[in-house]
């Protein structure tokens, strides 16, 4: 929201003025999921949680729009520069939510495809600053951060693949579900007239073999 207000007082590019207010909207589709699966609200409710929501936005992206335009026009740079900068700040600080989940597990849960687009959005993006009458350096600072720490994930996720912790959750997750499923299978019960036969792994029946003989081998005789 900041730097979408930012980017429509600078007057940037159609496409970077739009990029901004569309991952607006795919972050309010995100936070509405989350109430609707998670907490069951009523089609209304999510409804009515839309309609605020989007009134909250677009007031708060309007002030923020018009404080920006007051300070480029009237030449007030440090105050320009900050509004410019501020939104790179925020960026900046939700990265590192994501950096202490990274340590914390060893593993870097982010695909691969959604780095490399992030990365490229953030390239192409400052690339395209440079075809303007001027190159905004305060726009590319917002770009350029998220490019740096987007490659960072991308070290730490080697990193962690040379170490051999990447992606082990998931890989214990697999294996544990690969051992229940192997468990069930092993023992089985088929039904034959009125009994029921338990059929068992042949390696079972010789380890429980084994240690039987060995129990009667190693037990005294007993008196008559």
């Amino acid at each position: 929201m900041l730097y979408g207000a930012y980017a429509v007082a600078d007057d940037l590019y159609f496409g970077l003025i739009i990029q901004p207010q569309i991952f607006a909207l795919f972050t309010l589709v995100n936070i509405l999921q989350v109430y609707w699966y998670s907490y069951k609200w009523r089609p209304a409710t999510v409804a009515g949680a839309c309609v605020l929501l989007c009134v909250a936005y677009a007031g708060l992206h309007v002030g923020i729009w018009k404080a920006d335009e007051h300070a480029i026009k009237q030449h007030q740079d440090s105050l320009a520069t900050f509004l410019g900068v501020l939104p790179a700040v925020f960026i900046a600080a939700g990265f590192f939510p994501e950096f202490y989940v990274c340590v914390k597990d060893q593993s870097v849960e982010m695909s691969n495809l959604f780095l490399m687009l992030d990365i490229l959005g953030g390239v192409f993006s400052t690339i395209s600053l440079a075809f303007d009458h001027t190159f905004d350096y305060v726009a590319s600072i917002t770009y350029l951060v998220v490019v740096l720490l987007d490659i960072v994930l991308v070290l730490m996720k080697l990193f962690f693949y040379v170490k051999g912790t990447q992606g082990a959750h998931r890989g214990d997750y697999h294996s544990t579900r690969a051992n229940s499923v192997v468990g069930s299978v092993r023992t089985r019960k088929i039904s034959h007239s009125d009994d029921h036969i338990g059929l068992v792994d042949p390696e079972i029946v010789a380890d429980s073999s084994l240690q039987y003989a060995s129990c009667a081998m190693s037990s005294p005789p007993q008196a008559h």
